[in-house]
């Protein structure tokens, strides 16, 4: 019984253990989801705003006058896949949901960039080619970034390698939801909503304009993904850090309950057995 007991304890103190260091987990996430969530907002008018009027321009330009391989698209047989994880796990099953998005995918005509450790463990599973791999880091992606993620990308599309580019991330709803999504980039897509002229005069030619208005688009876009990829990540490992701490208390309190009924019980035994040898002599 005294072994038990000790073994009891010893299961207690765990759980307590696991319970502080989720505690302090959770801490850290919830501190740099908030930083995450103001950029999230802060960059949200400018990502909107540099898509619509790209989108746009790009529905009111003749397509034979202005040829550009991000719009009119390039002939090859595979497909380059941008991948964006976390570097650690402990984050619920995003990783999970993330990787379940890749499988529906055909890996056999496809190259793949992975950024976050995870994302390139899983990758080098595949049939896919993976091409390139970065960490993401434990902070706030800054947005030099992305030019490292565009060099390869433009190797890789601009030369005829590739035919298409698409971004595989966990995109930031709430705190709760995180949702993984398969977002075309390149080429991009004109507007399938009806065509308004444009209420504007161009000067540069519009054709210039745009020009200069697509490589803006796509660190736009890929920044936009790097971030929602972070903030889903924080958020996700707050509360799976916050359902294991809650979890490991039920347990230490359960536990804590085991051991004084055990003890009770002991010293029942003990008590009796004393009464009874005094009753003997």
């Amino acid at each position: 019984m005294a072994q038990n007991l000790q073994l009891l304890l010893r299961r207690k103190k765990t759980a307590q253990n696991i319970a502080q260091i989720a505690r302090a987990m959770e801490m850290v996430a919830a501190s740099k989801i908030k930083k995450a969530q103001s950029t999230v907002v802060a960059n949200k008018p400018y990502a909107e705003r540099i898509t619509k009027i790209t989108s746009s321009i790009i529905a009111h330009i003749d397509p034979e006058q202005f040829k550009h391989p991000y719009i009119s698209g390039v002939e090859a047989e595979k497909s380059l896949v941008l991948v964006i994880s976390p570097d650690k796990g402990l984050c619920g099953s995003l990783n999970t949901n993330l990787f379940k998005k890749i499988l529906e995918i055909d890996s056999k005509n496809l190259k793949l960039i992975a950024m976050g450790k995870r994302a390139g463990q899983f990758s080098r599973r595949l049939e896919s080619e993976l091409i390139a791999e970065f960490n993401i880091g434990t902070t706030l992606p800054p947005y030099g970034t992305v030019y490292q993620l565009i060099e390869i990308i433009n190797q890789e599309y601009l030369s005829g390698s590739v035919s298409s580019l698409r971004i595989l991330y966990t995109e930031f709803k709430s705190m709760f939801l995180q949702i993984p999504i398969l977002k075309n980039i390149l080429p991009i897509e004109p507007p399938t909503q009806e065509v308004t002229p444009l209420p504007y005069i161009f000067e540069p030619k519009i054709q210039d304009l745009l020009s200069d208005l697509l490589p803006y688009y796509l660190e736009v876009i890929l920044y936009t993904s790097l971030i929602e990829a972070y903030t889903s990540e924080q958020a996700a490992r707050m509360v799976a850090m916050q359902n294991a701490k809650n979890n490991a208390l039920d347990i230490a309190d359960y536990l804590t309950l085991i051991y004084n009924k055990s003890r009770q019980e002991r010293i029942t035994n003990e008590l009796l057995t004393l009464t009874s040898r005094n009753y003997g002599e």
